[in-house]
């Protein structure tokens, strides 16, 4: 004022300051109009909505109902998911160009989406906030639904309370279905998965996990590519958020979902085309995970996920074939990201099929599930699963295949030889560069490389671990899953080593087939077992039984 008075202009001062103090508290408002409802929420500070004359539990209130030694199952850190509240802003991890581009999305209408989320024992924060992040980064108008399937979860009070909790949260908002659904006895996630599926009502169905986090502007993406073929499935770039310092991360759209011959899934380079851009997307041969959108009723006419497979493992895979082989496609989006917590080992128990103390009951159902498809889908190739992975053999199947026939004869579905030369020409490339793989069996014992030392040992063919070995039909190089070759050390001693790149590296580890012999090229003696447990080279004799070495899958004639 002392300035205003001593430039005899104080009505003018007085003007701008009273103009700058309302433009702040303008801004102040606009800033708590768009950040309050997050700030509540991370906080846990959300009260009792008075029109709803419901029991509220608060978010402290509600994660310390859990049920008590849960938290092995878990596989991420509980106490830090537990301290960061319902809701936290993410980071934008897409290409700026998602934001900017217009988008041509049909009416709610005709595409609005059913969420299934199926679950079995999930830590209450991380459920919640998987839910709250859908709820409040979705519009409204497009999510039609929300159904949350318990499979048998220890925690028995989990899915009445968050129905409470959700009664509160939601409030006078309409429009959107609620179904809480309780497996009585475990039925696996997969068999949730169909069955909120089957109970759903939108245009399209989503199925999504209980540990995830989804992004801003997450769905429209989706929407738009659903809109042009009601015959596509879409996934999202998946952004890994650490199990332990619970950090979101930006996921890799220059990568695409695969497997392989022993049908476990694996990440693929992406090859971009000419004038394509990284943001643009893109065919992939399998989901990237359990997370993707498709029209429900093309999943129901496709049977939905195989009602065979149990608990949990191979379902993806499954579908995936099955989408390609009979008229439909798979995409995934880099404009659409949704966090997703990857676990380094199950975090479930799985229970016994079988009396067999070789097998686990994770790898029971793991060669029971992937046994389905590889009977159902991979017709003569077929064979290279079973080389990999002879155990399954001995898995019973409880059904035949006539339904799996009959649809694939309805729909006309492809041959899987179309697969492999027009979806996933890596594992056709793969089964080519190969001139024998599976177990390698002198006698009744296989070779096998320990995995502490790499040590070689002949074993029962049917532990579950035993090694898988690979011929490489351009090399002659003979190789493990873990890219170690076998070769000939000073002194001709058999040892594994790097598989070589050069030259000299090669030499010494390449092997020719004569007959049921591995003849070494380099020195033209024979891979021998003269006694138990050693392995020489000696000079090749045809009768030989201790040189014999047969593999589970050979993929061309023996000299």
């Amino acid at each position: 004022m002392f300035a205003c008075r001593r430039y005899g202009r104080p009505r003018r001062c007085i003007f701008y300051i009273f103009a700058f103090v309302i433009s702040q508290l303008v801004f102040i408002l606009i800033l708590l109009r768009n950040e309050s409802y997050d700030d509540l929420l991370a906080s846990g500070q959300l009260h009792r909505n008075n029109d709803s004359g419901k029991n509220y539990l608060d978010w402290s209130e509600f994660i310390s109902h859990r049920r008590k030694g849960l938290e092995v199952y878990y596989q991420y850190n509980l106490h830090l998911s537990d301290t960061l509240g319902v809701i936290r802003k993410l980071p934008s991890t897409r290409h700026c160009s998602c934001d900017s581009r217009p988008r041509n999305l049909p009416p709610p209408s005709s595409c609005n989406v059913s969420v299934v989320i199926s679950f079995h024992n999930e830590a209450r924060s991380m459920l919640l906030r998987t839910i709250v992040s859908l709820l409040s980064r979705t519009p409204k108008e497009y999510l039609h639904e929300l159904i949350i399937v318990d499979d048998g979860s220890e925690d028995v009070t989990l899915l009445d309370d968050l129905r409470r909790w959700m009664d509160v949260f939601l409030g006078t908002r309409d429009r959107l279905g609620l179904i809480f659904l309780v497996n009585q006895e475990r039925m696996g996630l997969i068999w949730s998965r169909n069955r909120g599926a089957l109970l759903a009502s939108g245009h399209h169905v989503l199925f999504l996990d209980s540990h995830c986090e989804v992004n801003e502007g997450w769905l429209e993406p989706l929407l738009e590519r659903l809109a042009q073929d009601p015959n596509l499935a879409v996934s999202p770039i998946l952004d890994p958020i650490d199990p332990k310092t619970l950090s979101y991360r930006r996921g890799n759209e220059m990568l695409k979902g695969g497997f392989d011959w022993s049908l476990h899934f694996h990440w693929l380079r992406r090859r971009l085309a000419n004038q394509e851009l990284p943001e643009m997307p893109y065919k992939s041969p399998a989901f990237a995970g359990g997370v993707l959108m498709m029209s429900r009723d093309w999943f129901l006419k496709l049977g939905g996920f195989n009602a065979y497979l149990k608990i949990w493992g191979g379902e993806s895979i499954e579908l995936a074939i099955k989408l390609w082989l009979c008229g439909g496609q798979i995409e995934i989006v880099p404009c659409s990201r949704i966090g997703h917590i990857f676990r380094r080992r199950h975090a479930f128990d799985f229970p016994p099929h079988l009396d067999d103390h070789q097998l686990s009951s994770a790898q029971e159902t793991y060669l029971h599930n992937s046994k389905i498809i590889a009977e159902s889908w991979l017709d003569e190739y077929k064979s290279m699963f079973y080389a990999l992975r002879p155990a399954a053999r001995r898995i019973p199947l409880a059904h035949t295949y006539d339904e799996m026939r009959q649809l694939r004869g309805e729909w006309q579905c492809h041959p899987f030889e179309w697969y492999l030369r027009h979806v996933s020409p890596e594992l056709r490339m793969h089964f080519d560069e190969l001139a024998a793989t599976g177990t390698l069996r002198n006698e009744d014992r296989c070779l096998h490389a320990t995995h502490k030392d790499s040590d070689l040992i002949l074993v029962s063919c049917h532990l579950s671990d035993i090694t898988q070995w690979r011929m490489l039909r351009s090399s002659g190089q003979l190789s493990t899953q873990r890219e170690l070759c076998l070769g000939v050390a000073i002194g001709r001693r058999i040892a594994l080593a790097p598989c070589g790149r050069n030259g000299t590296a090669r030499m010494a580890q390449q092997w020719l087939r004569r007959g049921t012999h591995l003849l070494h090229a380099e020195t033209h003696l024979c891979l021998d077992n003269p006694l138990k447990d050693r392995l020489e080279l000696s000079p090749c004799r045809s009768q030989a039984v201790s040189q014999s070495f047969q593999f589970a899958l050979e993929m061309e004639s023996r000299t």
